[in-house]
């Protein structure tokens, strides 16, 4: 992540416009930078497990994953079914 002085103008862009006071707005922030920094392969993993959890099938989790890549604000390359399976279990 980037160093934290390096992100003051942002994190008072977000405090003045939101209403928030500075260390909410510095939470925001790194949130939402944590969230875009995440890799494809780290969303592969995290929603598999989260998919699981409600309940769903292998083979659906993997279609879905597939399709929820390609709409992520950095999207990763496409992947296949297969290699879906192979970052999940190695």
């Amino acid at each position: 992540m980037s160093d934290a002085g390096d992100l003051d103008d942002l994190v008072a862009y977000v405090a003045r416009s939101s209403g928030l006071d500075p260390s909410q707005a510095r939470r925001i922030v790194d949130d939402v930078l944590s969230y875009l920094a995440e890799s494809p392969a780290d969303f592969v993993r995290r929603r598999h497990a989260a998919l699981l959890r409600l309940g769903r099938r292998n083979d659906e989790i993997y279609a879905q994953i597939a399709g929820e890549l390609a709409t992520r604000r950095f999207p990763s390359p496409a992947y296949s079914i297969r290699q879906i399976r192979r970052i999940i279990y190695g």
